[in-house]
């Protein structure tokens, strides 16, 4: 399936699909962890972006990197580029992706969905956030190069493409976390590498 197909198919579909490389792949639902980060990131961001002229979505706003047969959903995607209202549907020029991690999606987030967003000129930044521990991961644009650092339980980062500080905690509010996961939670200490 091309591109151009998969996009006039999965116009008529119920549910989403990602593409990547002429193959389809159902998106499965969240959990509630997920889906309260998601909204947790959405409440602490509109504040910010309000009358700004910056757009943000959360889960339905499709991605095409340039040049990549793929389209992806991620959890939350800003724009500032006028040209991405030409499409109700598709964002291509993000300045901010976030991905919420679960553990079916871990290495596709930090691997194969990385590499493509990276291709995208316009992004600056690049926000992984664990739905099964308390781990914030920034990779930020700096010129031909990404820098990575982590954040941990009491940390407080900052979005740069907004610019905007948010407190790691802040983010897992309402989260409950099962006894594997706190254990982990318990062990980890704010960090930057």
């Amino acid at each position: 399936m091309s591109l151009d197909e998969f996009l006039a198919w999965e116009a008529g579909e119920t549910t989403k699909h990602e593409f990547v490389d002429g193959h389809v792949f159902a998106m499965a639902g969240a959990s509630r962890a997920h889906g309260t980060i998601a909204l947790n990131l959405a409440a602490l961001v509109r504040p910010a972006i309000r009358k700004t002229g910056r757009q943000a979505y959360l889960a339905d706003m499709k991605i095409i990197p340039p040049g990549q047969r793929s389209v992806r959903y991620p959890d939350f995607v800003l724009t500032c580029d006028s040209r991405d209202l030409a499409d109700e549907q598709i964002t291509r020029f993000p300045k901010l992706i976030v991905e919420v991690l679960s553990r079916s999606t871990a290495a596709v987030d930090r691997g194969e969905k990385f590499e493509e967003y990276r291709r995208i000129p316009t992004l600056e930044e690049y926000v992984i956030i664990d739905s099964t521990q308390v781990l914030v991961e920034i990779l930020r644009r700096g010129g031909d190069l990404w820098t990575f650092k982590g954040y941990g339980p009491g940390s407080t980062f900052r979005l740069e493409s907004i610019p905007l500080d948010i407190a790691v905690n802040d983010l897992y509010e309402d989260i409950q976390l099962g006894p594997l996961e706190q254990g982990v939670i318990d062990t980890l200490k704010p960090y930057q590498t």
